[in-house]
């Protein structure tokens, strides 16, 4: 019998095993290209609360909340310089399927492409909100789908804001 010296392979986040993204931790800085062609930084909302939508381009329960996020988390906080919210397309779908799912929903937030090694930083899923602090640092990291969270997460948004 040998010792074998092969790491055991992670899994992969799903749906049902959303990973472990920890609060409390400092949020991954990241970097990624919105829908309108510009680069958006995590960065540039230092001393803000920033909520991420992670989403699939293409996602039926992230369509149906789409709306929701955009009524529960977009509208409440209108005009506050203090909080930024934020889409993820976690799929890397194109600027045009990114366009439809922003044309289906309705969504006036930026969305930005390509985010599934966004989503990996954060060991969370499509359809999870993640809310961080004017420190920088996760204090909500959804376990469940959006719909499930939406209500939670603004608790949280309206806690540290």
């Amino acid at each position: 019998m040998g010792n074998s010296m092969t790491p055991t392979p992670q899994p992969q986040p799903t749906p049902n095993n959303p990973g472990n993204t920890s609060e409390g931790v400092v949020a991954p800085a990241f970097t990624l290209t919105s829908l309108t062609g510009g680069d958006v930084s995590l960065s540039e909302f230092n001393n803000k609360v920033v909520v991420l939508f992670f989403f699939g381009n293409s996602c039926p329960t992230c369509k149906a909340v789409a709306p929701s996020v955009e009524t529960e988390l977009r509208l409440p906080f209108d005009g506050n310089d203090d909080y930024q919210l934020l889409g993820l397309d976690q799929w890397d779908g194109t600027a045009a399927s990114v366009e439809g799912f922003k044309s289906s929903t309705k969504v006036t937030f930026p969305l930005l492409l390509k985010a599934s090694a966004v989503a990996a930083e954060y060991k969370t899923t499509y359809d999870r909100l993640i809310v961080i602090n004017k420190e920088g640092k996760i204090v909500f990291a959804g376990k469940q789908n959006g719909a499930a969270d939406l209500k939670a997460a603004r608790n949280k948004v309206n806690e540290v804001l």
